[in-house]
Order: C-alpha cells, then sequence, then structure tokens
C-alpha cells in the first residue's frame, strides 16, 4: 500500500461516524452502551499499567493486587504486582480493541440486538477477568509457599 492509497482511505475518514446520534433514544442506548462495554477493558489498562509502572512498595489490604501468598513476604509481593500488571495491561489491551470493534458494529443492530450485544460483551469481559485472576492467583500459589518464599531456586536447593 502506498501512501497516496493511504491518504485516499485516510481522506473518507469521519470521527463523527463512530459517534451515535444523541437526537434520539436509540442513540442515547447506543452510547450507554458502548460506554458500558468500553469501561471495563480501559479500567483493566490502567490498574494494569499502574500495577506495572508503579505498583505500591509494601504489602498491604488498601492496594495493589492482594492473594495471601502475595502478601507474605516482599518478594512475593513485587512478583504478584508486576504478575498482575503485565498479565492486565496485555488482557486490557486486547479487550479494548476487540470491545472498540463489537461498540462499533452496534449501530447496525436493532435496539434489542444491541442490548443483548452489550450484554454479551459484558459477560466476556467479566469472564476474561476472572480468568485472569484465577491464572494470577495460581501462578503465586505454584512459586511460592506459605510463608512467601520461592518454592525452588532461592533457598540453596
Amino acid at each position: 500500500m502506498d501512501l497516496e492509497t493511504l491518504k485516499d482511505l485516510l481522506s473518507e475518514f469521519d470521527l463523527a461516524n463512530f459517534l451515535p446520534e444523541l437526537d434520539s433514544v436509540l442513540g442515547w442506548i447506543e452510547l450507554l452502551a458502548r460506554v458500558l462495554v468500553l469501561a471495563g477493558p480501559v479500567l483493566m489498562l490502567l490498574f494494569g499499567l499502574l500495577y506495572l509502572l508503579s505498583p505500591p512498595k509494601e504489602a498491604n489490604y488498601s492496594a495493589g493486587y492482594r492473594v495471601w501468598w502475595g502478601m507474605s513476604s516482599l518478594d512475593s509481593w513485587r512478583f504478584t504486582q508486576k504478575l498482575a500488571g503485565a498479565v492486565w495491561t496485555v488482557l486490557g489491551f486486547g479487550l479494548l480493541a476487540y470491545m472498540a470493534v463489537q461498540a462499533n458494529l452496534f449501530r447496525l443492530l436493532e435496539p434489542m440486538d444491541m442490548v443483548m450485544a452489550a450484554i454479551h460483551c459484558l459477560l466476556t469481559q467479566i469472564y476474561w477477568s476472572v480468568g485472569s485472576c484465577l491464572a494470577i492467583n495460581l501462578t503465586v500459589f505454584i512459586v511460592f509457599d506459605r510463608k512467601g518464599f520461592r518454592r525452588w531456586g532461592s533457598r540453596g536447593e
């Protein structure tokens, strides 16, 4: 694809086509469905970046990804925060891209089909979020013992 072809494609691109028409009830339903569908991945991405780039320094009960094995030692706490940050950042990007495509297709649907599609998107997000939390917890349980020591490698084994 050359530069002229790309310019021709972008000259026809209008950002207003992605926004719903808010002069009707259907437009407001579409806007609400889009906001609800895109809010989860954006929050997951933000929390993932937060845990990855600036995790809480010490184990606490108010901030950070908390799991019992991950709060046993400083090493397990840091490992858990980095792992949760990496998993949620990747999952947030992936879900955001998928949900953006799905939300853009809402305008082609009838109102009830749009609501059902939004519910399906929300259930998909819940499924992947719960799955990611289970994967993080299982990884921390495998790597660390109950007292926060690595099961292999750091105790001279």
